[in-house]
C-alpha cells in the first residue's frame, strides 16, 4: 500500500463521506487533532475509530497535548495540566521533585491519549528559553539551561513511554532563541554556530536518539540562508552535527515563516531531507491534485524507529497504579501551589 509522507488536519470534529473519500485518496501516515475535532471523550474516540477504520488500521493519530496554554484535550472532560516553565520553576526549588513531577505528568498525559487511541503527542519543547525569548512559545520552554531541559524532557518522555506514546521533540535544532513568532514571520537566529552547538542546539543532541522530531521554521545564518525545514543544509546539519537519525516532520507548513504555494512547500521539505510534511489546515482537496507524485514513504524503516523507541526496560516506579500516579502528583501540585498558579 502507497503510503505518503503527510501528516494533515481534520476540517471538524465529524468527518462528512467527501472528506474520507479525500483522505483515502491522499492515504496520508497520519492525522492530526486539534480543539476543532475534539468535544468529548466519546466523541474523539468515536471520531478515531472511523479515521482507522475508513483510512487505515495502522493510521497515526497525533496530538499537541503538552500542558498550560497548549492543550487540545481540554477541560472539563481532561485534566488541565501545567506548562513546562512552571515545572522549570519548581526545578530552581526543588530539583528531584520536579524531575519526578515530570515523570508523573508524563505518566497521566500519556494515559489521557492511550485511553482515546492516540498515538502521537507533538511534546516536549526542548527549546532553550532566553530573555528574549517569542511570547508565544516562552511558557512552554523549561528553562534556560539546556542541562535542565534535556534532564526534565527525558522524565516526561520515560512516563509517555509507559503507555507506548512517541513523542516529537521540538523545534529542532532550536526556536528559543527566536525573537520573532514563525506562525507570523520568519524568524533569522544570528548567533556563530560555536554558541549554538554549546547552548540551543545541545538539549537536540543529548536527547538525539528519540524516534520523532520536528523542525523550525527558522534561518540560522551560520548554516544556511534558507528556514532549517527546507534547508538540506541544516537537515544535514541536525543528522550529522546534531546526530539526529530519527524521523523528522516538519512544523505546519501554513505558518508565514514559509513563503509560496503549498505544493512547493511540500516538495521543498521533502528534497531538503524531511520525512514528513505537516499540514494542518484541514483542507486537503489541493493534494489530490499532486500526492501521486510524491514518493512513498519507507514504512519498515519508520516502524522500526517507533519500534525501537518502545522496547525498553521499565523501571519499578513505572509500574505503579495510575491512580497512585495521579494521587502522587496532585500532592506535588499542593505543596507547591505558588508555583502552579
Amino acid at each position: 500500500m502507497n503510503i505518503k509522507p503527510l501528516v494533515l488536519g481534520v476540517s471538524s470534529h465529524s468527518l462528512e463521506k467527501n472528506e474520507i473519500e479525500i483522505l483515502q485518496k491522499i492515504n496520508p501516515y497520519g492525522i492530526i487533532l486539534f480543539s476543532r475535532n475534539i468535544q468529548n471523550k466519546s466523541q474523539l474516540k468515536e471520531l478515531i475509530s472511523i479515521l482507522k477504520t475508513e483510512i487505515r488500521s495502522d493510521l497515526y493519530i497525533l496530538v499537541d497535548q503538552e500542558g498550560g496554554s497548549v492543550q487540545r484535550l481540554s477541560t472539563p472532560e481532561w485534566r488541565a495540566y501545567p506548562n513546562f516553565k512552571n515545572i522549570g520553576d519548581l526545578y530552581n526549588k526543588a530539583s528531584e521533585i520536579a524531575l519526578n513531577f515530570s515523570y508523573l505528568m508524563g505518566r497521566l498525559i500519556s494515559n489521557d491519549l492511550r485511553l482515546t487511541d492516540i498515538d502521537i503527542n507533538c511534546s516536549p519543547c526542548l527549546d532553550i528559553r532566553k530573555e528574549y525569548t517569542s511570547n508565544f512559545l516562552v511558557n512552554r520552554l523549561f528553562s534556560e539551561n539546556s542541562s535542565i531541559v534535556s534532564e526534565l524532557a527525558t522524565q516526561m518522555i520515560r512516563g509517555f513511554r509507559h503507555e507506548n506514546i512517541i513523542p516529537i521533540i521540538k523545534h529542532i535544532p532550536g526556536h528559543g532563541r527566536a525573537v520573532d513568532d514563525s506562525h507570523y514571520k520568519l524568524p533569522t537566529v544570528k548567533a556563530s554556530l560555536k554558541e549554538l552547538l554549546s547552548d540551543d542546539f545541545s538539549s537536540f543532541k543529548a536527547l538525539n536518539y528519540l524516534p520523532m522530531a520536528m523542525t523550525a521554521h527558522i534561518i540560522y545564518s551560520a548554516i544556511d540562508i534558507k528556514p532549517a525545514t527546507i534547508s538540506q543544509k541544516t537537515i544535514n546539519f541536525i543528522r550529522e552535527s546534531i546526530g539526529f537519525d530519527g524521523i523528522l516532520i516538519t512544523d505546519d507548513i501554513n505558518m508565514n515563516a514559509l513563503f509560496g504555494k503549498r505544493e512547493a512547500k511540500v516538495r521543498a521539505s521533502l528534497d531538503a531531507g524531511c520525512d514528513l510534511v505537516l499540514d494542518c489546515s484541514g483542507d486537503n482537496q489541493i493534494y489530490c491534485d499532486f500526492s501521486n507524485d510524491l514518493p512513498n514513504l519507507n514504512k519498515s524503516y519508520f516502524d522500526s524507529k517507533l519500534d525501537n523507541f518502545r522496547d525498553y526496560k521499565k523501571k519499578d516506579e513505572d509500574f505503579v497504579n495510575i491512580d497512585n500516579v495521579l494521587k502522587e502528583y496532585c500532592s506535588i501540585l499542593e505543596l507547591y501551589s505558588e508555583i502552579f498558579v
